[in-house]
């Protein structure tokens, strides 16, 4: 009996230690690890995407300016594919009225992503059947995984267990340049001159594998009643028909009756500069996610019955974060946030 009772409480405390530093043996700290410490059905909105949800949609500054709250399941090269399974993720700890969906990935097939740009998405999640089915739904795709690595993706700790070897301050307190997901540190705070570019008005089929990915998608969506916004962020693509492929899924999701905004199209929305916004040509800087958030949550106050919580104590969190992202941003730019953010609006 005794032996017993002391296996049990050497696996207890073993789970104990291992809860504990779980963020420090597993991935780095991400918008998708900082969206699970967020109170169960506290966030009005979930935006999930690529890098370009987390450097574009500034989540404090339209908690200030509107009230609402966002939760970003966004992370580097996140493939298209995953975006169902982060829905029904989110579904599982709130219940969000609108979800947006960024479609800079909708036109890459699966060959486009490496193992590490699948695994910075899935390794995030919590371990469930979600996230095995997140897995397997993937890999189908990628024939030239050898089946004995299939194993690490289902238990990721054996990819990170040795990182407690060489621990850095962002792995063991996390990351102080993500603002409720919103990032903003001295790489998004650059401007580097972009050249200027007309988006394409032609029309091209996604192919097929894109298309596949994309309708289920779509009969997810429908099949849950889920409220959903598309978007395409400001940004180039390398790929010359990739504008034309955007244009034909923004015109597929219009028939089917979705709200759909394409930032590179918007007439009135045209105070991006591109010798200014950006930090590389992918991505909008500070001075453009200001921008754009400024358009888009105006938009969303506008278009959606979207509930504000200032002043609400149980909200204090975002206030918080708030005045640390403009101070983050007086020490990088040496400007004041509140001036510069009058200036843009006027």
């Amino acid at each position: 009996m005794k032996k017993i009772i002391g296996t049990i409480a050497f696996l207890l405390i073993f789970c104990i230690l291992f809860i504990c530093l779980r963020h420090i043996l597993w991935i780095a700290p991400n918008p998708i690890s900082y969206f699970y410490e967020e109170p169960k059905n506290s966030l009005d909105i979930i935006y999930i995407g690529a890098s370009n949800a987390f450097t574009s949609f500034n989540t404090v500054l339209t908690y200030d300016l509107y009230g609402f709250t966002t939760g970003l399941l966004a992370s580097n090269t996140q493939p298209f594919g995953l975006i169902k399974y982060l829905i029904i993720e989110a579904e599982k700890y709130q219940k969000p009225s609108l979800y947006i969906i960024d479609l800079a990935r909708v036109v890459n097939t699966m060959d486009d992503y490496t193992s590490e740009n699948i695994r910075v998405t899935v390794d995030s999640m919590k371990f469930s059947k979600n996230r095995i089915n997140a897995i397997n739904s993937i890999l189908k795709y990628k024939d030239e995984i050898e089946k004995k690595e299939y194993f690490n993706y289902y238990f990721s700790f054996l990819m990170y267990h040795n990182r407690w070897k060489n621990p850095t301050k962002r792995t063991i307190v996390g990351d102080n340049t993500l603002f409720k997901g919103f990032c903003l540190n001295e790489e998004t705070s650059k401007s580097i001159p972009q050249d200027y570019f007309e988006w394409k008005k032609g029309i091209k089929e996604l192919d097929d594998e894109c298309e596949q990915i994309l309708v289920d998608l779509i009969n997810f969506i429908k099949g849950n009643n889920l409220n959903t916004l598309f978007v395409v962020p400001v940004r180039k693509f390398d790929d010359e028909f990739a504008q034309e492929k955007i244009n034909y899924t923004c015109n597929l999701l219009k028939k089917e009756g979705f709200n759909v905004i394409n930032f590179n199209t918007l007439e009135d929305f045209n105070n991006i500069d591109y010798n200014t916004d950006f930090y590389n040509k992918a991505h909008v800087n500070i001075y453009g996610s200001t921008k754009y958030t400024l358009y888009l949550s105006k938009y969303l106050n506008d278009n959606y019955n979207l509930e504000s919580h200032k002043n609400n104590q149980l909200y204090k969190s975002w206030d918080e974060e708030y005045n640390r992202f403009k101070a983050n941003f007086n020490s990088l730019v040496n400007k004041d946030f509140d001036t510069f953010l009058k200036q843009i609006e006027n």
